[in-house]
């Protein structure tokens, strides 16, 4: 014991003389368990739906009442000047506003009362094919208690779904986008984070302090040197995925590209705010992956839906990069989806981009007034 308590000391002394480490050490797994205690779910409680009833009968009332009256399904409404039309809705679905059509025919009513077999149309959003499976789940549970209620026409009452943009509920067409998501906001802020710490660390940050370059041009050019390595890296992710994987790129690269250089941009202004906030590049990496890795595979929709989230998480969600990263990758790799359908998550990353940049320049200038 007299050779093993010291050695102990020695090591308890360097453990606790590092306490921002060891913040991070105690505080990864309390919210590990309460986001994995409250993010895991695959309940959906939100399904947003488009209901085109051409019958407008009381029978088809009744039956879209059915979707209406419970704690699954949730009506979205046309916007003024939208015409009420299948293509109308499939737009929304493609730009994720909705994550299901029912569409009820003309001769609904007629067909019921006449006995003949009648068809009612479900299309299904299945860019994520787990939500789509559980949409179609809620679809049977649904149309079996309308028929427990309408027993006469449970021989004539037909089903027709279509799954979109995924026919074949492929999990990979929807995990690897995603991937590609979390993986990039990560790399990205990897990159710069080191880089201000990694100065404070050699010294020669005194040497930066004291140069006549700005702090805003400090910033912003170590950010910019970043970008090309970023860009490099999400181009190889995607040629692999899509030759190896197969993964179907419907839409416009350009459009793909243009909203990456954007995502990116906020990745590394995310990594250069920990690397000014950080003492040394072991702590800048430590708050880089806990701060993107983890939200961005429970909170962000790459996982679970964020509709089965509680509500405090679904507000967290909101200032998680790849949440809107996401919607934009899937929807155009999936869907093929435009420009306009996403220039609100666009317009949101790049807010985001410029204020994580304003407050590192403040924060960079106050060292260096402190410094001098």
């Amino acid at each position: 014991m007299k050779g093993i308590k010291p050695v102990t000391r020695k090591e308890l002394y360097h453990i606790f003389r590092d306490p921002k480490s060891l913040i991070i050490i105690f505080l990864m797994p309390v919210i590990m368990i309460f986001l994995y205690g409250y993010a895991i779910s695959f309940d959906l409680n939100n399904i947003n739906i488009g209901i085109l009833d051409y019958s407008g009968s009381e029978i088809s009332g009744k039956f879209i009442g059915k979707f209406l009256h419970n704690d699954y399904f949730t009506r979205v409404g046309l916007k003024s000047g939208e015409h009420q039309s299948l293509g109308t809705y499939e737009k929304k679905l493609k730009a994720g506003e909705i994550d299901e059509i029912i569409i009820i025919p003309s001769d609904f009513s007629k067909k019921v009362r006449s006995g003949i077999p009648v068809e009612v149309g479900f299309v299904i959003d299945g860019s994520d094919s787990n939500t789509a499976n559980i949409i179609y789940q809620y679809n049977e549970m649904v149309i079996f208690d309308f028929l427990e209620e309408y027993q006469n026409i449970r021989d004539i009452f037909k089903v027709n779904t279509k799954i979109y943009f995924n026919p074949e509920l492929k999990s990979a067409y929807f995990f690897i986008p995603g991937l590609i998501a979390v993986l990039l906001l990560m790399i990205s802020a990897l990159l710069t984070s080191l880089s201000i710490s990694r100065e404070k660390e050699s010294g020669s940050i005194d040497l930066i302090f004291i140069s006549p370059v700005k702090s805003y041009e400090i910033i912003i050019g170590k950010t910019i040197a970043y970008v090309f390595v970023a860009f490099a890296v999400e181009s190889i992710i995607l040629l692999f995925s899509k030759f190896w994987f197969g993964i179907p790129i419907k839409g416009n690269l350009l459009v793909l590209f243009g909203f990456s250089l954007i995502y990116i941009f906020t990745g590394l202004s995310l990594g250069i705010m920990i690397s000014i906030t950080t003492p040394d590049q072991k702590t800048s990496m430590l708050g880089t992956l806990l701060v993107t890795m983890l939200p961005s595979i429970m909170l962000s929709g790459f996982i679970f839906p964020l509709t089965s989230l509680a509500e405090p998480l679904r507000l967290i969600s909101n200032i998680i990069p790849a949440t809107y990263f996401l919607k934009i990758i899937r929807g155009v790799v999936l869907k093929g989806a435009s420009v306009s359908d996403f220039l609100f998550n666009g317009l949101i990353l790049l807010l985001m981009s410029v204020i994580l940049i304003f407050l590192a320049v403040r924060k960079f200038s106050r060292m260096r007034r402190i410094a001098g």
